[in-house]
């Protein structure tokens, strides 16, 4: 009975101050309006995670472009500012990305908690990363790779050689021979690709889990797909011959792990685990729904068909490969592409107290407020890219709207420099941004130069149910196509 009755009382007393820590949350006039939500503790949390695009949205029209939402104990600004906050929050020192993500880089990608807390060595990784990748010279190797590959997946002594009508699924088709290729670009011709590819696209399923903290009985199969490929992850990067056949970048990331005192097998898979889920989890499906979306329309279709061959020098062989990631009308789609189908929310961790400029309903009513520090900053890019005050009929993939001549008419408001964050912004600016165009650009010109694509049916909406922030939104459902080899190909390709 006294335990009965001493259990009651705890429980009565911890409900009781729950309540009252609720009631007494507030915010100073100077701090976002804070929103507590209906439940003590939860606060919003149990909202955020059954509709968190619906919710976002309400609350921006109830409070303007900056609130605080009440989530779990946890007070989390958002931001959705463009013309004064937003780039602020991309430029300040004293907000920092790394700090962000120490927790849920654990959670997610299996980081160590030494790896984790180590955000000097993080610092370096990512310096490299930028470096590489935004330098022609250095990621040479890995274009390279990348186009053989590719190709030879597609040439003619490929499965798709004697396609004659063939219906294919062209997710399935994409997501393989993509991953496949930028795999091996990446990691050398003696890394598992085969044996790593069903494991993560398991992880894959079950990566809303992962994002909402779910404990381990509650996602076993996630979890054992995450360990099948950090175990592969750890025993390719502790056989040092296997890892030297790898790219350059690869290779110096391993190095700068080798040397540090986060050298281990679980420190080093965790780290190339999170590059495979920044990659394939993004640039795969990026790089299908360009193709897709160019194919579903006809005469986009034809244009883009005109622009591959313009760009082919039949003397040489090749293509002019800078001329086609510079064309406007396939970087307008690419671009319409990381639009409506991206699905990031750049994340921020407060220093020190400071204040923004933040411009709530218009940039008429800005005014400086206030962040505490230790709390976080998110800025949705989903709410920012599905405005249709910036972008009319947001819901529709335009593959024009980033054309110079669409300003004004399918873009409104004039630049979209601050309206437009596919890669978050700042020095923590996406490094892998210059490889998901080049992964897109490949795909999308050695496919329509192999093959005629014949839609036989709608193209499918993205899963958007609990899909919220967890990388690139995948189809709802398989696109199949007509697949029939050009009997006199678009032009003369040759590996």
């Amino acid at each position: 009975m006294f335990s009965l009755e001493f259990f009651a009382t705890a429980i009565a007393v911890t409900g009781g101050c729950l309540i009252l820590q609720h009631i007494l949350l507030s915010a100073t006039q100077d701090e976002p309006p804070l929103v507590k939500g209906p439940i003590p503790f939860l606060g919003s949390a149990l909202a955020f995670i059954r509709n968190p695009q619906n919710l976002l949205v309400g609350l921006q029209e109830k409070y303007g472009r900056v609130f605080t939402i009440y989530m779990a104990g946890d007070r989390v600004t958002v931001l959705t500012d463009t013309t004064f906050g937003i780039p602020q929050a991309f430029s300040k020192r004293s907000l920092s990305f790394l700090h962000f993500q120490i927790s849920f880089s654990q959670i997610i990608f299996g980081f160590t908690k030494s790896f984790a807390m180590n955000l000097e060595l993080q610092r370096k990784l990512l310096h490299k990363i930028s470096s590489v990748l935004g330098s022609k010279p250095l990621s040479a190797d890995i274009t390279e790779t990348l186009k053989t590959t590719y190709l030879s997946l597609i040439d003619d002594s490929s499965r798709y050689a004697r396609c004659e009508g063939e219906v294919v699924d062209l997710y399935d088709f994409c997501r393989r021979n993509m991953f496949y290729a930028s795999a091996r670009a990446l990691f050398g011709p003696e890394f598992s690709v085969d044996k790593i590819y069903r494991p993560f696209v398991l992880f894959e399923e079950h990566f809303p889990k992962f994002a909402r903290g779910y404990p381990r009985f509650l996602n076993r199969e996630g979890y054992r797909a995450q360990k099948e490929v950090l175990d592969e992850l750890g025993s390719f990067f502790m056989d040092s011959c296997r890892v030297a056949k790898a790219s350059l970048l690869v290779r110096s990331l391993s190095d700068i792990c080798m040397g540090s005192s986060n050298n281990s097998s679980a420190d080093i898979a965790g780290f190339f685990f999170s590059i495979l889920v920044g990659s394939k989890s993004n640039s795969v499906p990026g790089a299908f729904w360009v193709l897709s979306n160019i194919v579903a329309d006809a005469e986009l279709k034809a244009e883009i068909e005109a622009i591959i061959a313009k760009h082919y020098d039949a003397e040489t062989g090749e293509f002019d490969w800078t001329a086609l990631l510079q064309d406007p009308l396939i970087t307008s789609c690419f671009k319409e592409t990381m639009r409506l189908h991206g699905n990031i929310m750049p994340g921020r961790k407060v220093m020190e107290d400071m204040t923004l400029k933040v411009a709530s309903r218009s940039k008429d009513d800005a005014r400086d407020v206030l962040f505490r520090k230790g709390s976080s900053i998110v800025m949705p890019a989903n709410v920012i890219h599905w405005n249709p005050d910036v972008y009319p009929d947001p819901m529709k993939w335009i593959g024009k709207r980033f054309l110079e001549e669409s300003q004004g008419v399918l873009i409104q408001g004039g630049s979209t420099a601050r309206a437009y964050i596919p890669w978050g912004g700042g020095a923590d600016m996406c490094p892998g941004r210059h490889l998901a165009l080049l992964e897109a650009v490949i795909q999308l010109v050695y496919t329509l130069v192999r093959f005629d694509i014949e839609p036989i049916e709608l193209l499918p909406a993205p899963l958007l149910e609990g899909r919220y922030i967890t990388g690139m939104f995948k189809p709802k459902k398989s696109y199949r196509v007509k697949f029939t080899r050009r009997k006199m190909p678009l032009v003369p390709v040759s590996a």
